[in-house]
């Protein structure tokens, strides 16, 4: 009875350790789970903290890089004043006028010793407008500011040292340009293309300055902090006080919070050399969207675990594991990512840094040429075969400088998208034997073979971009000539890779024999701002753009472009492209050296006695050139005006058909170019309509010919001007007058 007593009591006491055991494991259970998941939000919360700190450091730097660029752009602007321009006040406001206008600044002036400055509206002090002006007069170097007071309460201001100008009876030492705050944002990188990371800039008080934000609509001199207070619950463990003491000690941090029914992560950093802070915004779900899916695994596995206690552990250990390694993983992911991302971004601010020193030097290079052969020509007035030769040598540094501007312009056309691609038919072989007549006048010059080579037939007349494909080309075989030595050769081979009923492909190919390309560098040879080693920069100089700018070309023509190198024995660029062809196209007959005998066109003369011409040009050089190259040579009477209003008013003074044709510049205070031509063609007089109008100006990109045209002009020249090509276009029109 007792035994049986007793077997009872040990009976019980057992299920009562089993209970307890049971229990005690269950609470085990329950605090790895808890455990695991609160190291594992750690975890997710350092992770998604490094992740929006490398992207605002990334930002940053693009920012930086951004800031660092419009300096540099102020510099060139100040190092472009010459000696007429700073001669007296007047010309200085024309200066400083072009100069916003060709900048896109809002607002531009210079800054004396003194603590004056000047704009295109005159001179004035600086010291209630400028914040900075004492630390620019100091010497300190590349200053920036918010809410000077020049146009309006929204603007940033830019000012930099410069190389002292002598105006009057001061010394000009600083220059100092303006921007919207909404430009500064759209330039300097503050927006991501998929709209959900955006970047916003404000002072410590929490101002916007530029916004890209959540909070849309927002009226100028909204405050962050304010926002924050009438819209935003904050999650638990972050505050407004968090974010204000950060702000005032500059420090940097992050929030978690939502507002509008949206949950939102901000990270913030101050902004180096500044008094701003920089926000990163992007939305919860983005970073947060892996610690989600583990929460709702987690709790799922949860409930398993409680069934069978022992496996549970098992598992939990297990999966605890696994999922520590993976977020270790996707951590180290991550820091990688974001130090290639900065990385890139330091190489891209690198490379643009180096090639604004490219661009300085290769710009100089050809200016000086042009200084010193027009000092050489003044000083040997008396030897009329030294100044023809440094004329000659004027006209190349000329030529090479305007190259060097195109590419720049070509590069930047293309990175806005503003490049227009015609499609026309033209006649190839005549396209083929100009490229000839250039390059073997070149080859001769430089003792290197040059040949076209035709493989199977090719159709004479093909329909796509002409300009373009002749840029491309150019590109390519310039290329060759300059890395090709004496006694080498370099041939441009056209074949046909496939034709359909009305489309061909064509295969370019230009094979040199000069000094090749390493095989590591092949990759970066087609990247804008690259060339393949700071040797080759020294050697044979150039922008960098103009691999960059046939592939891009290519491209956006359907195109595309290969490379096959042996170093120190020459290279071939391959380039194939399609174009549209008709029925009846013939095929080129074609022999080597057919053109050879054409490489040299006679210069044409043209003789317009009795023709008068209305000039509207407000550059007082340009009138001299215009006056000289069309009058004194042709017997054409030229009548000048300063301006477009001026030119309105003798062309309606003027006589019925007394004027044969008019040559407008668009850029002219007044009355610009469009303007005046407008109010010519809508004159009640016979001639009015007819009067060829000739649109004679710097703005050189498509959109400014479609102007011209819509304003009711009949041509566009683009300055420079080529003198043969501005008179052939005159002949034309005038002959049928």
């Amino acid at each position: 009875m007792r035994e049986s007593h007793g077997k009872k009591v040990s009976h019980w006491r057992f299920s009562i350790v089993l209970i307890f055991a049971i229990l005690l494991v269950c609470l085990l259970v329950y605090w790895l789970i808890v455990a695991a998941a609160g190291i594992t939000s750690n975890f997710t919360k350092n992770m998604n903290t490094i992740y929006l700190r490398e992207m605002t450091n990334l930002t940053q730097a693009n920012f930086k890089s951004g800031l660092s660029m419009r300096y540099s752009g102020l510099r060139m602007v100040a190092e472009s004043v010459n000696i007429k321009d700073a001669e007296n006040l007047e010309a200085l406001e024309r200066f400083i006028g072009d100069a916003e206008q060709n900048n896109d600044f809002e607002f531009m002036a210079f800054v004396d010793e003194n603590g004056f400055y000047y704009s295109e509206d005159g001179k004035h002090p600086a010291a209630s407008k400028l914040s900075f002006l004492a630390q620019l007069l100091d010497g300190e170097d590349e200053l920036i500011s918010y809410n000077e007071t020049f146009l309006d309460n929204n603007m940033i201001v830019l000012g930099t040292r410069i190389k002292p100008i002598n105006f009057a009876d001061t010394k000009i030492i600083a220059i100092i340009a303006g921007f919207t705050a909404d430009s500064i944002g759209q330039h300097l990188f503050l927006r991501s293309e998929d709209g959900q990371t955006n970047a916003s800039i404000v002072t410590k008080d929490g101002s916007f300055i530029v916004y890209n934000t959540f909070f849309t609509d927002l009226p100028q001199g909204s405050n962050i902090i304010s926002k924050f207070r009438e819209y935003a619950a904050f999650d638990e463990g972050f505050s407004i006080e968090n974010i204000e003491n950060d702000f005032t000690s500059g420090k940097s941090g992050m929030v978690v919070f939502k507002a509008d029914g949206i949950h939102m992560c901000m990270y913030y950093a101050p902004i180096e050399g500044t008094e701003w802070y920089m926000l990163m915004e992007v939305p919860y779900e983005v970073v947060d969207e892996m610690t989600e899916e583990l929460s709702s695994h987690l709790n799922r596995n949860a409930i398993t675990m409680m069934a069978t206690v022992m496996l549970i552990i098992l598992l939990i250990f297990c999966i605890y594991l696994i999922n520590l390694r993976a977020h270790s993983k996707q951590l180290e992911a991550a820091r990688r990512s974001a130090e290639k991302a900065q990385k890139a971004a330091e190489q891209a601010s690198i490379a643009k840094s180096e090639f604004l020193s490219r661009m300085s030097h290769e710009i100089r290079t050809p200016m000086n040429g042009i200084i010193g052969m027009t000092e050489i020509a003044r000083q040997n007035k008396d030897d009329p075969d030294k100044v023809d030769d440094s004329l000659k040598k004027v006209a190349l540094s000329s030529k090479h400088l305007m190259l060097l501007i195109n590419d720049v312009l070509d590069m930047s056309k293309i990175e806005s998208g503003k490049i227009q691609l015609k499609n026309e038919l033209f006649d190839l072989q005549l396209f083929l034997e100009n490229i000839e007549n250039i390059y073997s006048i070149q080859a001769e010059e430089k003792g290197i073979d040059f040949e076209i080579s035709l493989s199977g037939n090719i159709d004479k007349f093909v329909g796509g971009d002409s300009l373009r494909l002749n840029q491309i080309l150019t590109n390519l075989l310039s290329n060759a000539f300059k890395f090709t030595p004496e006694g080498g050769s370099i041939t441009l081979g056209i074949s046909e890779i496939k034709h359909k009923e009305d489309t061909v492909l064509l295969s370019f190919s230009v094979k040199d024999t000069g000094m090749g390309i390493k095989e590591e560098n092949l990759d970066k040879i087609f990247e804008a701002f690259e060339q393949e080693n700071v040797e080759v920069t020294h050697k044979y100089g150039g922008t960098g753009l103009g691999l960059s700018i046939v592939k891009r070309f290519l491209e956006l023509m359907g195109g595309s472009i290969s490379v096959s190198s042996a170093y120190g024995s020459g290279s071939e660029f391959v380039a194939q492209l399609p174009f549209f062809v008709t029925e009846n196209s013939h095929m080129i007959e074609w022999k080597k050296g057919k053109s050879a005998d054409s490489r040299i066109a006679e210069e044409k003369t043209y003789n317009f006695s009795g023709k008068h011409i209305l000039l509207a040009e407000d550059n007082e050089i340009n009138r001299e050139i215009a006056v000289e190259l069309l009058g004194s040579s042709t017997g054409a009477i030229i009548d000048e005006a300063e301006d477009g209003q001026i030119a309105v008013e003798l062309f309606a003074k003027s006589e019925t058909g007394h004027y044969d044709l008019i040559l407008m510049d668009i850029q002219m205070p007044h009355m610009n170019g469009f303007e005046a031509t407008r109010r010519i063609r809508t004159m009640e007089r016979p001639d009015a309509a007819t009067i060829p109008i000739f649109a004679m100006t710097a703005n050189a990109f498509a959109e400014d010919e479609e102007k011209s045209r819509q304003a009711g002009m009949n041509a566009h020249l683009s300055k420079p001007l080529e003198t043969s090509a501005v008179l052939a276009a005159i002949n034309e029109v005038l002959k049928h007058n």
